[in-house]
């Protein structure tokens, strides 16, 4: 006789099947063991994390690289244990299987994402340092232009004072330059707050510009500073003068130059 649940083979007149302790009335006599290897006999149905690995496994390779890997690879995991002790009542192993495979794939990437962004972080730094000092040093040469526009303009005044009367003045718009608000630099850069001894910012770098002035307010001389905000939006400062010539120091500077003679003493650009 055979056990219909188990298809263990059962002695005649026993009451229960020895191996799933299933009663008599269920032990058929002359049938053959269950065919499935496990010893189930009843309907099978998929493993539902044995779908969600598989899943998870294919967009850990087409797009969610480790978001999507280590789930596939734990969900895999669970299935094929999952499957192992159901006896035979839940499928899937194969799936379960490709998920895991393309899980461990998607993570086997990560030493290789660790190494490319170890060697392109440092660089795109280093590239918008440069980019950032390259800007500041054209708007210091900007300001340069405007003095000499400006002194043009209103040689009662000579150079202006300061970046704020480069600027727009309090409104932000210009129609029309005055001595007061020339409306020849930007407002980032020159805004009404930027008056002597006044940091502005713009790209990464501050901004500010002082005027050797006569007591009528005539003023013969000038100096403008760029310096980066810090030294992870650059790496070296810029000075200039009437005379023009940009100039450059390494490192963030606090103070703006007290005197001509100490940007002149700068190292100038080529």
């Amino acid at each position: 006789m055979f056990c219909s649940n188990c298809g263990a083979s059962v002695a005649e007149n026993t009451p229960f099947c020895s191996k799933c302790g299933r009663p008599a009335q269920n032990l058929l006599q002359n049938a053959p063991p269950p065919p499935a290897a496990s010893g189930y006999a009843g309907p099978q149905q998929t493993d539902g994390k044995a779908t969600g690995s598989l899943i998870l496994g294919i967009l850990s390779l087409v797009a969610l690289s480790i978001f999507a890997g280590i789930p596939a690879v734990i969900l895999g995991h669970l299935s094929r244990k999952s499957i192992r002790q159901s006896r035979g009542r839940l499928t899937g192993d194969g799936m379960a299987l490709a998920g895991l495979i393309m899980g461990y794939i998607s993570l086997a990437f990560i030493p290789v994402i660790l190494i490319i962004a170890a060697i392109a972080i440092p660089n795109l730094l280093r590239a918008k340092m440069a980019a950032n000092e390259a800007a500041a040093a054209s708007t210091v040469r900007t300001v340069n232009t405007a003095q000499v526009t400006y002194s043009v303009s209103y040689p009662k005044k000579g150079y202006a004072v300061d970046l704020a009367t480069l600027g727009p003045g309090p409104g932000g718009a210009c129609t029309e330059g005055t001595a007061q608000s020339a409306c020849l630099l930007d407002d980032r850069v020159a805004n009404s707050q930027c008056t002597a001894g006044v940091w502005c910012t713009k790209g990464g770098f501050r901004f500010s510009m002082t005027a050797t002035c006569n007591t009528d307010r005539v003023c013969s001389d000038y100096v403008v500073v760029a310096t980066p905000v810090s030294s992870s939006t650059g790496r070296r400062s810029f000075c200039s003068t009437s005379d023009a010539v940009i100039r450059s120091r390494n490192g963030v500077i606090s103070g703006l130059p007290s005197t001509l003679e100490e940007c002149k003493a700068w190292e100038p650009m080529m």
